[in-house]
């Protein structure tokens, strides 16, 4: 793995840098695209002697292994992390201890480990490594290795560790840092899903608002459309379908009741009819609580079937969002979900309304209830790139809620 060839090749496919190797140099090119040369033009912005490449490549392959995004050997241990929430460096980092031979920091990627790194992503089309260009021309590997801005906890000791005893540490000590500093560090995926969590759907419709929409599901709206993290935005967006489940559903049990005593067959002398009528009531009486909350998987179910009246709206918004959402939840389940069901938008209307519901409530059930149990949950970070391709669903939903329960504003047009 840890070979020149990786190196060049992991270097283009991360950074989009156009490499070529002349006599004893690897030269890095760019190339510039601009309105009137569309094509680009080529600059060499960097010279690296291959021995420099050769030196680590050498020792990587003989001191060290990769695992994931982990590069060890047996007493030394380094991963990639990333902060949430502010810029590194705003703390009182670098967070170093050094105790009982131990020697934990988080700090800028040892050049060893992004050197792995680019090895890694040669045979990867998936990738997003940051990468900045700047005006300073590239004479040696150091050059290059700076213009990553990884950073990396590493966790070093004079005892072997297994894979598992280091990320114990590791765990520990991400946990000690956000409950001092008040600053959260995830492991970094590198996959696509590390970009921005939100979708930015540009419609081009009109801003004159013609309707009177439900202030209180907009705000969780904008709670959702104001954050990038997956968990925060799923369950804003499901609170607006949640809005109308206790409403919609005691109007569902209602209508069904006077639907039952006003059929003309139906008579309150008649021993048989009442029967019927209690049965009835006590059917309806087992999709409550104790406190008068009806059963949350209906209350979903008809309000997709009340506020989502036309299935070809919400693929059409869905399409908006994600080009790639129709066939993903036809093919895919969700992984950290128990129950969840595969969506065919070509299917009976009653079984995509079905289908929603089961996919929609079992990943509501990952993110919420988070009991050590044999059932599928969601995992914080470990779960997010899964979690992303739910929310244009959620959020689909959200919005055909939110524009068909709305009502039309009166203007006064005379004035």
């Amino acid at each position: 793995m840890f070979t020149m060839e990786n190196f060049i090749n992991g270097i283009q496919i991360a950074t989009n840098i156009i490499t070529k190797t002349e006599g004893d140099k690897l030269t890095l090119i760019r190339r510039y695209r601009t309105l009137e040369n569309p094509e680009g033009e080529r600059v060499i912005f960097g010279k690296i002697d291959l021995t420099e490449i050769e030196a680590i490549s050498t020792k990587l392959k003989n001191e060290y292994s990769w695992s994931e995004t982990i590069l060890l050997d047996a007493t030394s241990f380094e991963i990639a992390v990333q902060m949430h929430g502010r810029s590194f460096g705003t703390g009182r980092g670098p967070y170093t201890v050094s105790e009982h031979n131990y020697k934990i920091t988080l700090s800028k990627s040892s050049k060893e480990y992004v050197f792995a790194l680019i090895c890694h992503y040669a045979t990867k089309s998936d990738y997003d490594i940051n990468f900045i260009y700047q005006r300073d021309f590239i004479n040696c590997i150091e050059d290059l290795f700076e213009r990553f801005h990884i950073y990396t906890v590493k966790i070093s000791s004079n005892k072997k560790h297994s894979v598992a005893e280091f990320k114990h540490m590791l765990h520990s000590y991400l946990f000690n840092i956000s409950y001092n500093y008040n600053i959260t560090f995830s492991i970094v995926d590198f996959s696509e899903s590390r970009r921005a969590f939100r979708r930015r759907a540009r419609r081009g419709g009109q801003l004159f608002p013609y309707k009177s929409y439900n202030q209180e599901l907009t705000k969780y709206y904008h709670q959702a459309m104001a954050t990038d993290i997956p968990f925060t935005q799923y369950l804003a967006f499901y609170h607006v379908a949640e809005f109308f489940f206790q409403s919609i559903s005691e109007h569902d049990a209602f209508q069904e009741i006077e639907n039952f005593i006003t059929r003309p067959s139906f008579s309150p002398y008649k021993k048989e009819d009442i029967k019927s009528f209690y049965n009835m009531i006590k059917k309806k009486m087992r999709d409550q609580r104790d406190d008068g909350v009806w059963d949350e998987k209906t209350g979903l179910l008809l309000c997709l079937e009340k506020y989502i009246p036309n299935i070809e709206s919400l693929k059409s918004a869905l399409k908006t969002i994600d080009a790639s959402a129709i066939d993903y939840y036809k093919n895919s389940l969700v992984e950290f979900a128990d129950n969840s069901t595969k969506i065919d938008f070509d299917d009976d209307e009653k079984k995509i309304y079905a289908d929603i519901r089961n996919r929609v409530y079992s990943v509501r059930n990952a993110i919420v209830h988070s009991k050590e149990s044999d059932k599928l949950r969601y995992e914080p970070f470990k779960h997010d790139r899964q979690l992303v391709k739910e929310i244009p669903l959620i959020r689909s939903i959200a919005e055909e809620i939110i524009i068909n329960s709305a009502k039309p504003i009166e203007y006064n047009l005379d004035d």
